[in-house]
């Protein structure tokens, strides 16, 4: 069995101008998800680091309020719930 700590690791052999072969451990991120419910958030982008910060504003997170944190039914709620108060 694989250790816990490599079994979401990706490996990959790299190789070096000195013609030696090295392994590169990339780990893989998860989906983003709603912070109140759970569930997947559609049109925010993941990956690894280094890609995602590469990446605009715009095309990282949705132009809404609580973008990256809620999914839509929890915001929904969330703006009724403020909107009522």
């Amino acid at each position: 069995m694989v250790r816990p700590s490599l079994r979401v690791a990706k490996t990959r052999m790299k190789r070096t101008p000195s013609e030696t072969k090295l392994t590169r451990i990339e780990k893989r991120t998860k989906k983003p998800h709603c912070s109140k419910c759970g569930a997947i958030l559609h049109g925010v982008a993941f990956g690894r680091q280094n890609r995602v910060r590469k990446m605009s504003r715009s095309e990282r997170l949705p132009s809404r309020v609580h973008a990256g944190y809620l999914c839509t039914r929890c915001l929904k709620g969330a703006i009724k719930a403020e909107v009522r108060s």
